[in-house]
């Protein structure tokens, strides 16, 4: 009897491997299949979106300035009303748009339009304008951390996630291709910091890359909507839109600072992200 139970307690075991590679083969077909669908239905939404040779793409990796862009642009292109209920209503991210299955905006031209996208989505035939706004990678991964921390887990411990975000490569890639940019996109690269720092000359550069018609008064309203006190204070005009029970507007725009990737990292993972950097984008000018 003994002998049997052992015998049935290895079959069990080995059905249970079998049972799980199963599930885990068509987990990956079905995560497949889903990629593709939102492919195709995002091709789908671009075609009914259309491309417009004034438009004018802000191009960023999460978390480094893409709304305080939207803002700037939004103020200097329209008449700065600011009494839309979000952001996306008058600068859409379109791919989110798309994945939440909403139809496109119909907004007037220039289009200023959101995109976390890698290089590579874009067409090589594309005519618009980009403004690609970059920030310092340390303070990119904490301030991503913060904000998986406060929407989706709010036990993650920083050592875990820095190590997804170094291994990943993610920033390091998106920041290489975009600067290298090989289909000599029309480009204007910003620094994030330089934003904070001396706003209103990264503004001049805006207008005159856009070759944008405005007035002082229109500079004037792009300095004010775009302070970190405003926007802080209309948090549910820019924060991310999670369903009703998640949502934490007051930690999206969390305090508009730079730097605090230098005091967040220990010196291990100061060198490690050092050597990443220097090995990525070694042959690469940042612009």
């Amino acid at each position: 009897m003994k002998v049997e139970t052992k015998y049935e307690e290895i079959g069990y075991d080995f059905l249970l491997k079998i049972l799980k590679s199963i599930i885990k083969f068509l987990s990956k077909i079905v995560g497949f299949f889903k990629k593709f669908e939102h492919k195709i239905r995002f091709q789908k939404f671009k075609l009914i979106f259309g491309d417009r040779d004034d438009d004018i793409y802000i191009s960023t990796y999460p978390k480094s300035g893409t709304t305080l862009t939207q803002v700037i642009l939004y103020c200097l292109t329209t008449d700065g009303k600011m009494d839309f209920n979000h952001i996306y209503d008058v600068s859409p991210w379109i791919r989110n748009a798309s994945f939440l299955r909403e139809k496109p905006v119909d907004i007037p031209s220039p289009r200023i339009i959101k995109t976390h996208d890698e290089y590579k989505d874009f067409s090589k035939d594309f005519k618009g304008k980009i403004i690609y706004v970059y920030r310092e990678g340390m303070d990119v991964a904490v301030s991503q951390y913060n904000q998986q921390k406060n929407y989706n887990n709010p036990d993650l411990e920083f050592d875990s996630f820095l190590k997804v975000f170094l291994k990943s490569k993610k920033w390091f890639n998106h920041l290489k291709l975009w600067m290298e940019n090989k289909n000599q996109f029309s480009i204007l690269y910003v620094k994030y910091e330089d934003l904070l720092n001396d706003k209103k000359k990264e503004i001049d550069r805006i207008i005159k890359f856009c070759g944008i018609k405005c007035s002082e008064m229109a500079i004037k309203r792009a300095l004010k909507y775009s302070s970190f006190e405003y926007m802080k204070k209309h948090e549910n005009k820019f924060g991310d839109q999670p369903p009703e029970s998640k949502r934490v507007f007051n930690e999206f725009i969390r305090k508009g600072k730079s730097g605090e990737g230098k005091h967040k990292f220990s010196d291990a993972q100061k060198k490690e992200f050092d050597g990443i950097f220097k090995k990525t984008l070694k042959n690469v000018q940042i612009k």
